[in-house]
């Protein structure tokens, strides 16, 4: 497991001020941020002194951990944050949310425990709601807060007042949990279930009228926001000195019963809470990075007082992401041509493979990390990376000049030499110098990586020393006319197809990178595509798979009331 996922103790994420400002703690941002992993969100919501840190310490693995408080005051103020290994899915990041608890008398501001249950639950993917006794009218009323969402957060900009319809899209899974329990699991004298006593709790009371509808009001907003809900109850734990001492308390010294349902909720936990991911792009999962850059968002703006447009927010979301993949992929385009290109290469088809394969690994990079629509990213990745790849075969063909210079350089030395002293001033010296100059042309053809402009170098090596060999020429008496103009046309020709051997690999080289590029732009878009296409799907899979269970909610909640349900 990764170390980034070990933090020994929670951190405050977000401050609650006395006066109710809401702002991040930085150092809990930059935690997040180092987490590479996919996250599994779990965030626990309630009433004050409830008893929501234990069993967030329970989920943790630990007795201690979250402040529990053993006195009627609030100990934890704003949201703390508890990053731990996911303990059943690997290379997963359980993150752990505290929230202060809501209704709070010292405080006494209903508004900015809005904002609290409205960031608990735009963060989760699974989201606690814990109180005392039983889920009764006065229990639905404390949990009101649901009601208000619709004031806070929008699904679409478009869209003047949702009433919610889409929020199921954006909402984590539900858990109600109960304490201090201490009824039987009953209904007309038949056993039942956690889940099965949260549906009868739900159920809508018949009727059409105002009081109806605002008794109805809470249990709609449940049954139509959230994309899952379950029901846990337990039993007091134990005695008065339990309760005050529960972080040293042994299991043994616990009510069974409640150690048996701690260990059922948390083994729910583990099983059953999903990555958080992000709505409308193919569910893609939100890591460390990502989640840092939700929360700073949500905070800005619920915090402020702003409306909360979430499709705008998962936008801006995705514009930050795929601003990031198209650096992470250019810079792994760069890291891997660095290691892998030794300049200058002997042939441009040797470093045209080479790009092929680091690009084709980038977009790989890109398209695992960028997010809904991202085809502008993918085409400025590839003006980049066109760019970088230009700029190696410059540097290649750079590399190449200098280093067939150096060597036609060092093997003509010892021609230069006798010019210098004159050895080839002689009847036969002709004869001689154009054998030198065969040996020396013959010794660089035969030297190895010299690179793409081997044979442009030396045909304009050996164009600026024609003055110089028609002088030998020239001079050398012992040569009959005819033969002078015979190894003059010949040198003429030799110049000539040098001229075509350089000007054919030039074309060669072009062609070649022509045709790599066209290969990997339309790999890059038959993968593009493909990464859209399934998106686009699992987004529809999800979309209607979301709509049957609201429309599924809706039927149940018209048979229940006899009148239409209040969100359509």
């Amino acid at each position: 497991m990764a170390p980034n996922t070990e933090m020994e103790s929670p951190m405050l994420l977000i401050e609650n001020s006395v006066e109710g400002r809401l702002s991040l703690c930085q150092k809990a941002v930059e935690v997040l941020k180092s987490i590479d992993q996919p996250l599994v969100v779990v965030a626990i919501v309630g009433k004050y002194r409830t008893g929501k840190s234990f069993l967030l310490n329970q989920l943790a693995g630990k007795q201690k951990g979250f402040p529990l408080g053993g006195t009627v005051q609030s100990a934890t103020k704003g949201i703390w944050l508890w990053c731990r290994p996911h303990p059943r899915m690997t290379d997963h990041c359980l993150v752990l949310l505290d929230t202060e608890g809501l209704g709070d008398v010292e405080k006494g501001d209903e508004s900015n425990d809005n904002k609290l249950f409205t960031l608990a639950i735009l963060l989760s993917s699974m989201l606690v709601y814990n109180s005392k006794g039983t889920i009764d009218q006065q229990a639905l009323q404390d949990i009101d807060y649901v009601t208000q969402l619709t004031n806070i957060i929008r699904t679409k900009s478009e869209t003047e007042n949702s009433e919610g319809k889409d929020f199921m899209e954006y909402f984590p899974g539900f858990v109600w949990v109960v304490r201090d329990f201490t009824l039987e699991l009953k209904i007309d004298k038949k056993s039942i279930t956690a889940d099965e006593y949260l549906e009868n709790a739900l159920k809508l009371k018949p009727g059409s009228d105002e009081k109806a509808k605002k008794f109805n009001l809470p249990k709609q907003c449940i049954r139509y926001y959230f994309r899952s809900r379950n029901c846990f109850v337990f039993d007091c734990p134990g005695n008065k000195n339990v309760l005050q001492n529960i972080e040293t308390a042994k299991e043994s010294e616990m009510e069974q019963g409640f150690v048996q349902e701690c260990n059922k909720f948390c083994d729910f936990i583990y099983t059953k809470a999903e990555e958080k991911t992000v709505p409308n792009c193919g569910n893609k999962k939100v890591t460390g990075e990502m989640f840092a850059h939700l929360v700073t968002m949500y905070v800005d703006i619920i915090g402020s007082g702003k409306l909360a447009v979430l499709d705008k927010v998962v936008e801006n979301l995705a514009e930050a992401e795929n601003e990031k993949a198209v650096n992470e992929a250019k810079k792994h385009y760069e890291v891997n041509m660095n290691q892998m290109v030794v300049l200058p290469t002997e042939t441009a088809t040797e470093l045209n493979n080479i790009h092929e394969k680091c690009q084709k690994d980038a977009f790989d990079i890109f398209l695992k990390r960028a997010l809904g629509s991202s085809e502008k990213y993918k085409d400025r990745l590839e003006a980049d990376i066109k760019k970088i790849f230009e700029d190696y075969s410059k540097r290649n063909e750079e590399k190449s000049k200098e280093k067939c210079k150096d060597l036609l350089k060092e093997l003509f030395k010892e021609i230069d030499t006798k010019i210098t002293s004159n050895s080839y001033a002689k009847a036969g010296g002709y004869t001689e110098y154009l054998k030198d100059r065969k040996d020396a042309v013959e010794s660089y053809h035969s030297n190895s990586q010299k690179g793409v402009k081997a044979t442009e170098i030396l045909k304009e090596f050996l164009d600026q020393r024609m003055t110089e060999s028609e002088c030998i020429r020239q001079v050398d008496q012992g040569l009959t006319e005819q033969q002078r103009r015979m190894e003059a046309e010949k040198e003429k020709q030799a110049q000539q197809e040098l001229q075509k051997a350089a000007s054919d690999q030039q074309l060669q080289m072009f062609n070649e990178m022509m045709e790599s590029m066209a290969r990997i732009n339309e790999e890059n878009m038959n993968k593009m595509m493909n990464r859209m296409r399934e998106e686009r799907e699992a987004a529809r899979e999800e979309i209607k798979r979301l709509n049957e269970k609201r429309l599924e909610e809706t039927a149940r909640m018209k048979r229940e009331s006899g009148s239409p349900c209040i969100i359509q």
